[in-house]
C-alpha cells in the first residue's frame, strides 16, 4: 500500500480541510456574509471536536502509540502510515500518540482522566456549540447565532486557559508526569516540547474573534 510521512499526512488533511470548508463557504450564501477569521476557525474547531472524539474513543490505542514513541524515540512526523490515517478518526490517533509522548505525557497515562475532561469539554461545549452556530447561521436565527458562538469561543478561551495553566503547575510538582527530566526536557519556554506551542491557536484565536464581536457590537459615537 502507499505510505507517507505523518507530517505530509498532516499538510494534507490540512488542505483537504481549506479546499472543502471553502467550498462550502461558497456554496452556501449565509456563509459568504462570515468573516474569514469567524468561518474559517469555527469550522476547524467543529473538525477539531472529531478528533477529541476520536481521542477519547480510541483512547487505548493512543496510549499504546505514544509508548511506543517513547520507546523508539520516533515521531509521528517522520514514521510512515498508510493514506488511510488521512481519514480525521484515524489521524487522531497518531498526532495524539505524538501529543501524549512528547508534549503532555499525561495523554499517554493509563487513567488519562484529566487529558480525556479537556478534550471531552472542549468537544461538548466549543465544537458542537460551533455547528450550531452554523445551522443558526444558515437558518437566518441571529440572535441564536450569536449565542452558540459566544458560548463556543468563551469556552473554548477558558479550556485553553485551564489547561494551560494546570500544565504549568504540573511542570512544577516532581511527582508529575511532565515534570522536566533528562528523558523529558522541557528547555526555555517549553523550546523542547515544541507541539505544545498549538495550544497557542486555541487561546489567541477565541480571543480574538470574542475581542472582535465586542468592537463590531459597540455602539457607534
Amino acid at each position: 500500500m502507499v505510505e507517507a510521512s505523518g507530517l505530509a499526512i498532516g499538510l494534507v488533511e490540512i488542505c483537504f480541510f481549506v479546499v472543502a470548508a471553502t467550498g462550502i463557504k461558497r456554496c452556501v450564501p449565509a456563509y459568504r456574509q462570515l468573516d474569514l477569521l469567524t468561518f474559517y476557525w469555527l469550522a476547524f474547531t467543529v473538525l477539531t471536536g472529531i478528533w477529541e472524539a476520536s481521542y477519547i474513543i480510541d483512547y487505548a490505542e493512543v496510549r499504546q502509540g505514544a509508548v511506543a514513541l517513547v520507546g523508539s524515540g520516533r515521531h509521528v512526523w517522520s514514521s510512515d502510515y498508510t493514506l488511510d490515517y488521512l481519514l480525521p478518526w484515524k489521524l487522531a490517533t497518531i498526532f495524539y500518540a505524538e501529543y501524549g509522548a512528547y508534549a503532555d505525557r499525561l495523554y499517554m497515562a493509563r487513567p488519562g482522566v484529566w487529558s480525556r475532561i479537556i478534550e471531552g469539554t472542549h468537544a461538548a461545549y466549543c465544537a458542537v456549540f460551533s455547528c450550531g452556530f452554523f445551522w443558526a447561521v444558515r437558518m437566518d436565527w441571529k440572535r441564536r447565532a450569536v449565542v452558540f458562538k459566544s458560548v463556543a469561543m468563551g469556552c473554548q478561551l477558558m479550556n485553553s486557559i485551564l489547561y494551560m495553566g494546570q500544565y504549568f503547575i504540573q511542570m512544577t510538582e516532581k511527582g508529575s508526569a511532565n515534570y522536566p527530566s533528562p528523558s523529558f526536557p522541557a528547555g526555555p519556554a517549553l523550546m523542547k516540547r515544541p507541539f505544545m506551542y498549538v495550544n497557542v491557536f486555541w487561546t489567541f484565536l477565541p480571543a480574538l474573534i470574542i475581542i472582535l464581536d465586542l468592537r463590531r457590537s459597540s455602539p457607534k459615537p
